[in-house]
């Protein structure tokens, strides 16, 4: 008898119940700030009473799926490959179960925390199950990092990623595919496109975004560098008295972003952004993203020779 997928993604989540959602310094940093020292009695007769506003707070961020459960998770979301129906059912599923979730603090206390159902819906809201990478996009992960790397950036591209349009979809299938053992900072790479490709506009092609994007971080390193100078030779104190306004621009996180968007359309098209000039050149009649990546490739090959 085959077992649905929501019951396998269930049973998984079910398991991390058990086992215990892990916590960091700011779930105690919270309870402490909020309700001073809370024996366990107290903890859970606390967690018990959802009329009370701070406790609604507490269980968000009890129940909240870090990067911990992301990754424990993804090989059966994954696998699940949920639509909006599955999703509903999962929920379902969920809260009929009538479970409970054990905490497991830093110094390693535990406690269980009662699911109702809105809890049970918003949890697996929050793990994203219908935001899947393509079957093509997920194998060429597997085939060009390590295991633990390739899962890594499947939850990055399920939580931080792009919804999979077509042209979305076609951009990061060519990346991918033209990464080699020498493509510099690969996994960064592939973030940092994650990302850049969620930002955008439904319908705005990726390559002449990425460009623009570019020139926006050149132009901003130059301000952040002409601001250090500034600074240099001043204070900050003394700008602000006299009507300058300094925005915040820190040359290194900048800086780290322009070569991730440079290695990104060298590794694409061949060509460093610099040698990209303005030009008018027929390269034949293209359909999808695809088509304009293959004749992009082409015009290389051509000039090359």
């Amino acid at each position: 008898m085959r077992v649905s997928p929501q019951n396998t993604l269930l049973r998984a989540i079910l398991d991390l119940f058990a086992a215990g959602l892990p916590q960091d310094a700011a779930v105690t940093h919270f309870i402490h700030s909020t309700y001073g020292a809370l024996s366990p009695a107290a903890l859970d007769a606390l967690l018990a009473d959802r009329e009370d506003p701070q406790t609604a707070s507490l269980v968000e961020l009890l129940l909240f799926p870090g990067e911990a459960v992301a990754l424990t998770l993804e090989p059966a979301l994954a696998e699940a490959r949920l639509d909006a129906d599955g999703c509903r059912l999962l929920t379902a599923m969920l809260a009929e179960a009538g479970c409970q979730a054990v905490a497991v603090m830093p110094d390693g206390r535990r406690f269980a925390v009662p699911l109702t159902p809105e809890d049970a819906q918003h949890f697996v809201t929050r793990l994203a199950p219908t935001k899947n990478l393509p079957v093509d996009i997920a194998q060429m992960l597997r085939e060009r990092f390590d295991p633990h790397d390739a899962l890594a950036l499947a939850v990055v591209a399920r939580h931080a990623g792009p919804e999979w349009t077509p042209s979305a979809a076609s951009f990061c299938r060519t990346l991918l595919g033209h990464l080699t053992a020498d493509t510099p900072n690969a996994q960064d790479l592939i973030r940092f496109i994650l990302r850049f490709l969620n930002g955008l506009p439904k319908n705005a092609l990726p390559l002449p975004a990425l460009i623009k994007r570019r020139g926006q971080l050149a132009a901003q390193l130059r301000r952040a560098q002409q601001q250090e100078e500034t600074l240099a030779k001043s204070n900050f104190e003394t700008r602000i008295m006299a009507g300058a306004r300094l925005p915040y621009l820190h040359a290194p996180d900048i800086e780290r972003e322009l070569a991730l968007a440079e290695t990104a359309i060298l590794t694409i098209t061949g060509r460093l952004p610099d040698a990209m000039t303005t030009s008018c050149q027929y390269m034949g009649t293209v359909t999808d993203m695809d088509g304009m990546f293959a004749a992009l490739d082409d015009q290389t090959d051509t000039e090359e020779e």
